[in-house]
């Protein structure tokens, strides 16, 4: 290990929040009454002031974490939240977020069709590391751009159950649930 990666170790933080929504965007997939909670740290990848995500479907729309940070790259301390969120962009596009032209894709976001897979799998690994042990990871994702068979198995064990929720019959949006065991595997 080197010195730089030794010291960033050391300086991963604990968190008095037990909840973390890993990508908030703009808080989406939360009942109204509970976009802000106390108990709950909201971070993403990005910053969008209202205006900026704007369209007809999107009029006031921002991203505000509480956070700026990277799913893939956490400077939490190991099993820092008992639950987790992640509903992270779904659609996957030649240049990720570089150029985020459609309303939709504005709104959520893309992952980069070269690093989809790694990304996401680096992201469901840090994850899994701040989550502590029973803990519980709640996953959000579409098979709009990847089956869901691709995505799960970037996961670090099978969800336990899953809802689906046919929205068009050209995609599907599910919810899985994971438990971390006891130990980590």
């Amino acid at each position: 290990m080197t010195e730089e990666s030794e010291q960033a170790l050391q300086q991963r933080r604990n968190v008095p929040e037990p909840i973390l929504d890993a990508t908030c965007g703009g808080r989406s997939i939360w009942l109204p009454e509970q976009e802000s909670r106390d108990d709950t740290l909201f971070i993403d990848k990005r910053e969008l002031a209202a205006g900026e995500a704007d369209s007809q479907q999107n009029v006031g729309y921002s991203i505000e974490p509480d956070e700026v940070q990277d799913f893939r790259d956490l400077p939490f301390a190991d099993e820092s939240f008992d639950l987790v969120v992640f509903d992270p962009p779904h659609a996957v596009r030649g240049d990720g977020m570089e150029q985020l032209k459609g309303a939709v894709t504005r709104k959520y976001g893309a992952l980069h069709a070269e690093t989809w897979q790694a990304d996401l799998k680096a992201g469901f690994g840090e994850l899994w590391r701040v989550l502590e042990p029973k803990g519980t990871l709640i996953f959000k994702f579409s098979d709009v751009s990847r089956p869901f068979s691709d995505v799960l198995e970037l996961a670090p064990e099978p969800p336990l159950f899953g809802t689906r929720t046919r929205q068009t019959e050209n995609h599907e949006t599910r919810w899985f649930v994971f438990r971390k065991s006891e130990v980590s595997r």
